[in-house]
């Protein structure tokens, strides 16, 4: 004799799966949108660099065409060597100072042992945001060498 069932499972997987499948496509989404954030971070970070080690060769005393570094020159510098990014959307901005135990005696603390110190910005905005904007913000710092 045969018995019936009751409730018939045929569809189940189908419910189940359309369920799930947002959910997955989610995750992947983000997972993605997150590789995006931080692969801008690294390039922040590495024109922050970039632009250190620039003001640091043409400090007041290089002679280099274009010395001493102006901030101005830094950040055209940087805007050219950045690739990836808008590169008209980065900020760049450049301090020099004395440090506390270095050798510095130039006025404008741009000669050599004088510290420089390069901060880049760029707004981050991810895909699906609503025009929400992240700032990713890196800087470097070195002591003048010429």
């Amino acid at each position: 004799m045969r018995t019936l069932k009751r409730f018939d499972d045929r569809g189940q997987s189908l419910a189940e799966f359309a369920l799930s499948i947002p959910l997955l496509f989610a995750v992947i989404y983000g997972v993605c949108d997150f590789g995006r954030a931080l692969y801008t971070y690294d390039l922040v970070t590495g024109a922050a660099r970039i632009g250190s080690r620039y003001a640091i060769v043409h400090g007041s005393s290089c002679s280099l065409s274009g010395c001493p570094a102006s901030a101005a020159t830094i950040q055209s510098y940087v805007q050219s060597k950045v690739s990836g990014v808008d590169s008209s959307q980065l900020t760049v901005s450049t301090t020099w100072s004395k440090g506390a135990n270095s050798g510095c005696t130039d006025a404008l603390y741009q000669g050599p042992q004088c510290i420089v110190k390069v901060t880049v910005s760029y707004p981050f905005q991810f895909l699906l945001s609503f025009n929400r904007t992240l700032t990713l913000t890196s800087s470097s710092q070195m002591v003048i060498s010429q």
